[in-house]
């Protein structure tokens, strides 16, 4: 495997739900807290994702509207506050399926998630794929211990681990960027143990963006991901834990 593909890029996190930045942890959403900046102390969105793209000294951020996600029909004012402060591109998960993507903001750094929480049907990313701007698209494989979030009979799957036939069906679709996310992993610090779904997702697709998060802690957590084939690693918990600090030491 080449050296790029061993060295993922970080790719700092917000989940935004009520008009801030929470920590998130293992899936259960009403159970997160906000979170403030490692800097200033601010609970000021803009705030947050300005201190976490320095500690991660990144040039990319990825946004998880929570209240998109679950059920309200519009980008929340919290997060277009920061696709206006933030100019880096942003790969944002709005409920794409709750919500239109003509209703996007219009940000040329703007980079639509997919996720199959709430892409019932395939049409769905197709809209996505042909919208006007022609941004770039990832697909989020929403996980929760191994399994499918999402009606995995809408994309006529056997069941709700047949994850490689969902990715098949999103590359055949044109799509170009996975992110592997286990929900139940997230905050936890115990590592995304996805490992073998990212070895099978990159020995068939060689060339995919290939993005994982949820549970990384460490610097060994993101080499191992990088060993696995992914170009990306989502982080925040351990941003502001410090237990992966950038530069690495």
């Amino acid at each position: 495997m080449s050296a790029e593909r061993t060295s993922p890029r970080l790719i700092p996190v917000l989940d935004v739900m009520n008009g801030v930045v929470v920590r998130a942890v293992g899936g259960q959403r009403e159970k997160y807290r906000p979170i403030k900046c490692p800097f200033s102390g601010s609970t000021r969105p803009v705030d947050v994702a300005d201190a976490v793209l320095r500690l991660a000294n990144a040039r990319e951020i990825y946004i998880a509207d929570l209240d998109a996600i679950t059920g309200k029909p519009v980008v929340s004012a919290a997060t277009r506050a920061i696709l206006d402060s933030c100019e880096v591109p942003t790969w944002l998960d709005a409920g794409i399926g709750h919500t239109d993507i003509l209703d996007f903001p219009q940000a040329p750094h703007l980079r639509p998630v997919v996720g199959s929480e709430t892409c019932h049907v395939p049409e769905i990313l197709l809209e996505t794929l042909l919208e006007p701007l022609r941004r770039p698209v990832a697909f989020s494989l929403d996980l929760n211990e191994g399994r499918l979030l999402g009606n995995w009979r809408g994309w006529s799957l056997q069941n709700d681990r047949d994850v490689m036939t969902l990715a098949r069906r999103v590359m055949g679709m044109g799509a170009r960027a996975f992110i592997i996310l286990d929900l139940a992993r997230v905050g936890t610090g115990t590592g995304t143990g996805t490992e073998p779904l990212l070895h099978a997702i990159r020995a068939e697709f060689p060339s995919v963006d290939l993005i994982a998060g949820g549970g990384v802690r460490t610097w060994e957590d993101v080499d191992r991901l990088g060993e696995a084939g992914a170009t990306g690693v989502l982080v925040a918990s351990a941003l502001h834990d410090g237990t992966l600090k950038v530069p690495r030491e």
